[in-house]
Parts: C-alpha cells; sequence; structure tokens
C-alpha cells in the first residue's frame, strides 16, 4: 500500500456522495459577510462530493498548495479525491465556529452523526476563499 496523505481520510469523511439519503442543510445561511462566505465552501466541498466532483474540490475549491499535496505518485489530488470519495457512505458538513482573520481563516466543523470535529482553514484568493487544510 502506498503512502496518502493523511489529510485524504478527513476529505473522505467530510464529503457525502451522490448516492447518500442524507442532504445536509448547508452552513452559509448562519452567518454573515466573510464568515457567510468561508461557509459557502465548506457547502461547496460538501456539494461536490454529493455530485461525485474530485475535479471541483481540487481546481475550485482547494488552494493550489494544499491540492498539490493530495498528489501522491503518478496519481494527481482529482484521482486521489475521487478514491477517497469511493469510500464515503454518509457525511454532513456542519460548521459550527469561524473565525476570520484578514486573509485566514478558520472553521470549526463537525462531521456526520458522530460529530466528530475538525478544523478548516482557509485562504482568501482573490475575491473568494480557498481551503488550504483540512485537519481532524
Amino acid at each position: 500500500m502506498r503512502p496518502v496523505h493523511a489529510s485524504i481520510t478527513l476529505v473522505a469523511a467530510a464529503l457525502a456522495l451522490g448516492g447518500c439519503t442524507a442532504a445536509g442543510s448547508g452552513s452559509a445561511g448562519d452567518y454573515t459577510g466573510a464568515e457567510s462566505d468561508v461557509a459557502e465552501v465548506v457547502d461547496d466541498l460538501q456539494s461536490a462530493g454529493r455530485s461525485g466532483s474530485p475535479d471541483k474540490v481540487c481546481n475550485d475549491i482547494f488552494t493550489k498548495e494544499l491540492a498539490d499535496k493530495f498528489a501522491a505518485g503518478n496519481s494527481t489530488c482529482v484521482d486521489e479525491v475521487e478514491k477517497a470519495m469511493r469510500d464515503v457512505s454518509d457525511f454532513n458538513l456542519d460548521v459550527t465556529d469561524i473565525t476570520v482573520n484578514g486573509s485566514t481563516a478558520t472553521a470549526k466543523v463537525e462531521q456526520g452523526e458522530e460529530k466528530r470535529t475538525a478544523t478548516f482553514t482557509f485562504e482568501r484568493i482573490g475575491n473568494g476563499w480557498r481551503a488550504s487544510s483540512l485537519s481532524g
């Protein structure tokens, strides 16, 4: 078994695939301003997982640096995230707290029915936000 970046497990847990029956309600509506924009990225991550869109995760949600961390050997970020998506059955993401500090932000996220807590960090890229790290 070849080593895969440790965050891939968290992405697998964070993404809910199209075959899931439970739909997350989204967190962006619970916040305003920049905090809402950050929560929208988490909602987009969940949505991309449900629709089975690893390319959206790697190209539109992750920073380039985070996407590069997911590349392993001859596999691209898209390959690795797609593999992680196959392992997910029913996980939703609920943002419980967001802290924005200039061009960076941190979100506390609860995952699934077990409510495992993770911390996602974000960077402002242009006019939007991108996930720069995912940690459990």
